[in-house]
């Protein structure tokens, strides 16, 4: 086997697919990436079993051929050369030797019968869904998904397509972050699927680089993302997502309007003599008036007060400020809208003119 291949080309589809090849993996096969010629396009895939990406780019090499390489090594040695390098493969009794201008790389291959592609038959529904609608989603509630929790149905992303309208939520079981968002001309649902945080993740930075329709086909235990020269595969999260109904608030009797900007500031200021594991601060609510304070073990304390739009009950909450700087993170508006029924109910945030996304918090004692 013989390839002549311009860097760019093949390095940009490595880059894509290396995300999901670990370094460290029980089976060697996995630390490879999987190299495959048919009709003068060259695919590229890595996977880890759980999640799977390949993309492919155009080539001048007629041959048909697969083989499977360190991924690592191979990203490593094209990222090294100049730009617009021309590079030559070789391959010869399960070594490949790679040159460009006077650097010679030979590395050891293992059998590509042997890598453990994806099972992509048997899909049973489809959707398709505009690329904007899809990243909006996953960004707004991506970053509650748990890690490595016990509960494992946490350690991923819920996602649904009923009547017309795609959701997403993710909970850690100390926060949870939901997304509606309408769909134009799709009248195909998908029943409520857990999809895993790498997965999840992988999807998110991929999707930011495209503009166009995603393809979403589901079988039974996995799901399949296609769009551009992209295909990502992920073994769905077995069990049922918990009930989040009734964890989001329908009504609150109490709420106030801050400017998002002020709030973040502040947060950032005082959290800083928090605990450092908890990052615990406590809101003191009264009229017009907000109070942020902080402290630690050390008996260091911090103090801020901001204007905030508020004539209700004097009221006093604690929270983990890390999940109140990730909730405001996301939200796209100049104000905030804090909404809670007492000091040891959740509190709900949102964007005051769009409530297709919405984040609760739950408290914590200070």
């Amino acid at each position: 086997m013989k390839l002549n291949i311009n860097k760019e080309s093949l390095l940009e589809p490595l880059q894509k697919v290396i995300g999901v090849i670990e370094r460290r993996q029980t089976l060697p096969i996995l630390s490879n990436v999987y190299l495959s010629i048919h009709n003068g396009r060259l695919k590229l895939t890595g996977t880890d079993l759980e999640v799977q990406i390949s993309t492919d780019t155009i080539t001048n090499n007629a041959e048909d051929f697969k083989i499977t390489v360190p991924a690592r090594k191979l990203l490593d040695i094209c990222r090294s050369l100049p730009n617009n390098a021309e590079i030559k493969f070789s391959f010869k009794e399960a070594v490949l030797v790679i040159t460009s201008g006077k650097s010679r790389f030979t590395l050891r291959t293992l059998p590509a019968d042997e890598y453990p592609l994806f099972d992509e038959s048997n899909y049973t529904h489809q959707v398709n869904i505009e690329q904007g609608v899809l990243f909006k989603a996953f960004s707004k509630t991506i970053f509650c998904m748990a890690q490595q929790d016990v509960r494992y149905y946490l350690n991923g992303l819920m996602m649904e397509v009923v009547e017309g309208e795609l959701q997403t939520v993710a909970s850690d079981g100390h926060r949870l972050a939901l997304s509606k968002n309408k769909l134009e001309n799709e009248t195909q649902s998908i029943n409520q699927v857990i999809i895993p945080r790498k997965a999840a993740q992988e999807l998110l930075k991929l999707m930011d680089k495209y503009e166009g329709i995603i393809d979403i086909k589901l079988a039974k235990n996995n799901i399949n993302f296609t769009f551009g020269e992209v295909q990502l595969n992920a073994k769905l999260i077995d069990g049922r997502f918990p009930d989040f109904k009734n964890v989001v608030p329908e009504e609150t009797k109490h709420n106030f309007t801050i400017d998002k900007q002020s709030f973040k500031s502040a947060l950032s200021r005082v959290s800083i003599l928090s605990n450092e594991k908890y990052k615990g601060i406590r809101l003191d609510l009264s009229n017009q008036l907000m109070t942020i304070n902080a402290n630690n073990p050390e008996q260091d304390e911090a103090i801020e007060e901001v204007m905030v739009d508020y004539d209700s009950d004097e009221m006093s909450m604690g929270f983990n400020s890390s999940y109140l700087m990730d909730a405001l993170n996301v939200i796209e508006s100049e104000n905030v809208q804090v909404s809670f029924t007492d000091t040891n109910s959740s509190c709900l945030l949102e964007n005051p003119t769009d409530k297709s996304s919405r984040f609760i918090i739950m408290p914590m004692r200070i």
